[in-house]
């Protein structure tokens, strides 16, 4: 069957009140120490207006302390905040090579001020895990939804009605390939629509998957884990990973295989199937888990596009759909990931088309190496006849 690839970006999910960039960014730099805890186990929970913090005379709501502070500290030196270019700058200050004097001051007068022994890579560790938890409590949408059920959608889905239509026009004959640099789960819910019909396949597989969770009183129910099959005319990878998806830890901390979680399961509260040396059955507990495995940083994402396990395979299946595609569509994607780019001009050569209602300089630019046809509607509003030339 002939293919056809999408590759979509942050402004995809706006129709659904997904933030944008710039709403993520004000978002993180509003948050105050009265909004959210660190409990014992080191997971973030919202607190509700006036609560106090059940943990305010532990080393967790110090840590919470120290996010909320260097937070305020790379605005202070860097004039703004973007997320990513903060992720970028804090991942880096450990790094002998990239030392930042004002960094160590910062991390000397909070020492300072708060008596603590902890170096600055502790500090930077337990910061990290806070961080990509706060990130990833507040990619919600407009109605605070992040996973969603499993129901049926039938007739109009607005904000998508275009978009969904191309999609059921397209899959009759063609294999789909739905790239997203997104970790939200919108896309996701959109399976159960009557345009895909449950046919979406995602990479993972639930069948033979030796790992499960632990779901509260109920047991132990089988996760699925990545496998990198794709069956269905209607595919979909993640390339920056997402927030239902978890590294699990082998018995020397590296990673064996990513799960996909279920609502209802902790984050600590994962187990592979072994059989143990009297051949009996056992379950071992990957308990390093705090946050999602999704890519964020401008440049520290592009380091990891090689992982094994799972990174390496997804983009290699990136450039493999793109070198079998005969078109491109790119729906939200403001083009200014320079390597994302480069895996693009290096590997497509059919129509490359930009949906984009408010494109920018870097989106221009980019279509015109491209040879792209800039169609400035939203996903609600574009239709097949968009996509002939």
């Amino acid at each position: 069957m002939a293919e056809i690839s999408f590759l979509l970006g942050a402004g995809f999910s706006v129709n659904k009140g997904y933030p944008t960039a710039n709403q993520l960014n004000r978002k993180i730099t509003e948050l105050s120490e009265n909004q959210f805890t660190v409990a014992q186990e080191g997971s973030v929970c919202w607190l509700k207006p006036g609560e106090k913090d059940p943990f305010v005379y532990t080393s967790y709501h110090t840590q919470k302390l120290f996010t909320i502070e260097l937070i305020a500290f790379f605005v202070s030196i860097s004039g703004g905040f973007n997320y990513e270019e903060f992720f970028d700058f804090y991942i880096n200050v450990n790094n002998p090579n990239h030392r930042d004097e004002r960094f160590e001051n910062f991390c000397d007068e909070f020492r300072a001020k708060y008596n603590l022994e902890d170096d600055n890579h502790n500090l930077i560790r337990a910061h990290n895990s806070i961080f990509n938890q706060l990130v990833s409590a507040l990619l919600v949408d407009g109605e605070g939804t992040k996973f969603y059920p499993k129901i049926h959608h039938g007739g109009p889905y607005p904000g998508y009605n275009g978009f969904l239509g191309c999609l059921q026009y397209w899959g009759r004959d063609n294999v789909l390939n739905l790239h997203t640099l997104n970790h939200d789960l919108f896309l996701e819910s959109l399976n159960h629509t009557d345009a895909m019909h449950g046919d979406l396949s995602t990479g993972f597989t639930e069948l033979g998957s030796p790992y499960y969770g632990q779901l509260d009183d109920y047991g132990k129910v089988r996760l699925s884990h990545f496998t990198g099959n794709y069956n269905t005319n209607y595919r979909l990878y993640k390339l920056h990973g997402s927030l239902d998806q978890y590294p699990f830890h082998g018995k020397d901390g590296q990673i064996e295989g990513y799960v996909k979680n279920k609502k209802g399961i902790g984050v600590t509260d994962f187990y592979k199937e072994v059989i143990d040396d009297n051949g009996e059955l056992k379950y071992v507990n990957d308990f390093v888990n705090y946050f999602p495995d999704f890519l964020t940083g401008t440049t520290s994402k592009i380091l990891r596009y090689q992982d094994p396990v799972y990174y390496e395979t997804i983009f290699k299946l990136f450039e493999e759909n793109l070198q079998t595609s005969k078109k491109l569509i790119l729906i939200g994607y403001g083009c200014g990931d320079s390597e994302i780019n480069n895996i693009i001009l290096n590997n497509f050569r059919g129509e490359v088309y930009a949906v984009d209602p408010f494109p920018n300089p870097k989106t221009f630019e980019f279509c015109e190496r491209t040879g792209a046809v800039i169609i400035e509607k939203t996903p609600e509003n574009i239709g097949i006849t968009d996509f002939q030339q």
